[in-house]
């Protein structure tokens, strides 16, 4: 197996076991939303304290999942991975862009006719526990911060071992 590879099995699989510890396990776990911006400055602290607590778990797992397979990933490479992870975790927690999201206009109409969001219903599911909110919460996390991670790790170990 090539290093480039190994380098992006390896960080795919520390950052999905790594995203389960950190971001749900982890301190400061916080889902905030538009209805937060009253309280921004402490909710802005929670989200802070949010998003390094994952990365640095983030960061603990690949680095745990890239030493017991012995491929040496350079350091520059875990960090902006870590970081872009983080900083994109911070945006999905932020929770405003995934309340848009589920507000794009689909073919479904309230009982006046007005056209109502794809996934505002899914979204707005339940106003505790597991919802639909935070179903697409994972699932953005997933499809798209994971693989940007990833990407970003990747590319700059290539990058360095020209």
């Amino acid at each position: 197996m090539s290093e480039r590879i190994a380098i992006t099995v390896l960080t795919a699989l520390g950052a999905l076991l790594g995203h389960h510890g950190g971001g749900l396990l982890g301190p400061g776990r916080l889902h905030v939303g538009p209805q937060a911006a009253p309280h921004r400055a402490r909710v802005a602290g929670n989200l802070l304290c949010n998003a390094s607590t994952y990365a640095a778990a983030q960061a603990v797992t690949k680095w745990a999942f890239y030493r017991t397979a012995g491929v040496r990933v350079p350091w520059l490479a875990q960090l902006t991975g870590v970081v872009a992870e983080g900083v994109v975790h911070a945006v999905i927690d932020d929770g405003r862009l995934l309340a848009r999201f589920a507000a794009i206009p689909g073919r479904q109409r309230d009982e006046h006719g007005a056209r109502i969001g794809r996934q505002k219903r899914f979204h707005g599911l339940a106003d505790h526990g597991v919802n639909g909110r935070a179903l697409m919460d994972q699932a953005v996390h997933h499809q798209v911060q994971i693989p940007v991670g990833v990407a970003v790790t990747t590319a700059v170990a290539a990058l360095i071992a020209r």
